[in-house]
This record gives structure tokens, C-alpha cells and sequence, in this order.
């Protein structure tokens, strides 16, 4: 009965140790270790929806929002509504989203 107290006991503790490394974050046994991991900036994602374009008009829904050209979104500016992209200005930069 002793032997099988410890047995569980071994067992218990394999499963603890188990859990207390699953919250560690894996690295990647084949990356060099001078490689330095690059995130990317924190900046609002476009997602272009759909994009209607005729000759009076040009028109985009981005993140379920109705935009034109002049429009903000997300602190940006639409510069231009092409047949299947939007060009956007952001902090001086331009940015280019594409419809999927």
C-alpha cells in the first residue's frame, strides 16, 4: 500500500511539474540564439471589405465602416480608392490596403 502511495505521489508531481512549464513560451530550437525576435508596431489594421468604384464615385466599407476619399479612419486619412485597394496616410507615411 506504501508503494503505491508513492507511486501516486510520483505521478502527481510529474503532472505539476507538466503544468508549470506549459505557461513557458517554446523557443525555437533551430533559430540562432543572437537572432533577435521582431514584433510588429502596435498600429490599427485595415481591413477592406469591399470597394465600389464608378464614375461619380469611389467608395470603401474598411472595418464594417463606409469610407471615401478625404474620409478618417483610425487616425489615418484615405488618400485614394483604387478597384482593389485603398491608399491611406498615417503620421506622414502611406499605407496601402488591399481588399482580400
Amino acid at each position: 500500500m506504501r508503494r503505491r502511495a508513492q507511486q501516486f505521489a510520483v505521478v502527481l508531481l510529474t503532472l505539476a511539474s507538466g503544468l508549470c512549464l506549459a505557461d513557458e513560451v517554446l523557443r525555437d530550437p533551430t533559430r540562432p540564439y543572437t537572432a533577435v525576435e521582431q514584433r510588429a508596431a502596435a498600429s490599427p489594421r485595415f481591413v477592406v471589405n469591399a470597394i465600389i468604384v464608378s464614375d461619380d464615385r469611389r467608395v470603401a466599407i474598411v472595418n464594417g465602416r463606409r469610407v471615401g476619399v478625404g474620409s478618417s479612419l483610425s487616425g489615418a486619412r484615405v488618400i485614394s480608392i483604387e478597384k482593389d485597394q485603398l491608399i491611406l496616410e498615417m503620421d506622414g507615411k502611406r499605407v496601402t490596403a488591399r481588399l482580400n
